[in-house]
C-alpha cells in the first residue's frame, strides 16, 4: 500500500505494524473481489489476497510491479497490474469489487471522480487520503471544508471517518496527517437531480463565486422568488448551501 515518493509519483510507504493491523481489522473483504490501488511494497496486499476471491493489485510505478510479481509469484488469485488506476479499465471486472487503497493527495480528487464514474462496479471503497482531503469530502454547509467536492461524493456516496493516522507511521515521513475512511456508493441520494451535469455545474459555479451572496453567485437578481420557493436565503453565501437545496434549485431551474 503506498503514496506514488520520487518528486515524480511521490511515494510514501505504510511502515508501523500497528495501524496496518487497525486497518486489517476494519476491513471484511474474506470471499469478495478486491481491486487494491498502489499496492506499494505489498504491506496489505498479501493480506488481501489470502482473504479475497480474487484482487487485482494495480500499481504504477514498474519497479515496485515487478517486485510484487516476484513476492506474489505462487498467489494464483491475485492479477497484477502495472497501470495507472485512471486507465484501468473497470469493466474487465466480473464482480463488483471492494476498493482499497492509499491515495497520493496530488490525486486524491481524480481518483475521487474515477471512483464515483466506476461506481457500478464498485459495492465501496476503503482509503487513506490526507486528513485534510477527507476533511472536505465529509464537510458539512456553513463550515470552512465545505467545497464543490464535498457535494460531488456525498450525492454519490456516502463516506465515513474510521481513524486518522499519524504522518509518523510512514516511510519517509510526510508533512501531513492522514485519514482512513469509507466510502458506499450503495447510498442512493434522498432527493434526485433531473439533470446531474446540470446539477455539478451549478454548484461549480456558486463555489467559483463563494464569497459573495447566492443570488449574485449563481446571477439570480431576477430569481429571488425562485431562491425562496427552494427554501434558501438569497442572501446566504454559496457555502451555507446544502446538497439538498442545490438539487431542489437545479430541478427548479432546468428541471431537465
Amino acid at each position: 500500500m503506498s503514496y506514488l515518493n520520487r518528486k515524480t509519483l511521490g511515494q510514501v510507504f505504510l511502515t508501523n505494524l500497528s495501524y496496518i493491523e487497525k486497518i486489517k481489522n476494519s476491513i471484511n473483504v474474506t470471499g469478495e473481489t478486491v481491486l487494491e490501488i498502489g499496492p506499494g511494497k505489498g504491506a496489505i496486499t498479501k493480506y488481501l489476497a489470502q482473504e479475497a476471491k480474487k484482487l487485482y493489485a494495480v500499481e504504477v510505478d514498474p519497479k515496485l510491479h515487478e517486485l510484487l510479481v516476484i513476492q506474489f509469484i505462487n498467489y494464483k488469485n491475485i492479477e497484477l497490474v502495472n497501470k495507472n488506476i485512471l486507465t484501468f479499465d473497470f469493466s474487465c471486472l466480473k464482480d463488483k469489487v471492494i476498493v482499497f487503497g492509499n491515495i497520493p493527495y496530488c490525486i486524491s480528487s481524480p481518483i475521487i471522480k474515477c471512483l464515483i464514474e466506476n461506481r457500478s462496479f464498485i459495492k465501496h471503497a476503503y482509503l487513506t487520503c490526507q486528513k485534510e482531503f477527507i476533511d472536505k469530502l465529509i464537510a458539512k454547509p456553513s463550515t470552512d471544508d465545505y467545497v464543490f467536492l464535498s457535494c460531488y461524493l456525498q450525492y454519490y456516496a456516502k463516506i465515513t471517518k474510521i481513524f486518522d493516522i499519524p504522518a509518523n507511521a510512514f516511510s519517509p515521513i510526510p508533512k501531513v496527517s492522514s485519514t482512513f475512511a469509507m466510502l458506499d456508493f450503495s447510498i442512493a441520494p434522498t432527493v434526485k437531480a433531473e439533470n446531474e451535469d446540470f446539477l455539478f455545474g451549478l454548484i461549480k459555479k456558486a463555489f467559483a463565486n463563494r464569497r459573495k451572496k447566492i443570488i449574485n453567485a449563481l446571477r439570480l437578481e431576477d430569481k429571488k422568488d425562485i431562491l425562496l420557493s427552494c427554501g434558501i436565503d438569497p442572501n446566504l453565501r454559496p457555502e451555507n448551501i446544502s446538497l439538498k437545496q442545490y438539487i431542489t434549485l437545479a430541478n427548479t431551474v432546468n428541471p431537465k
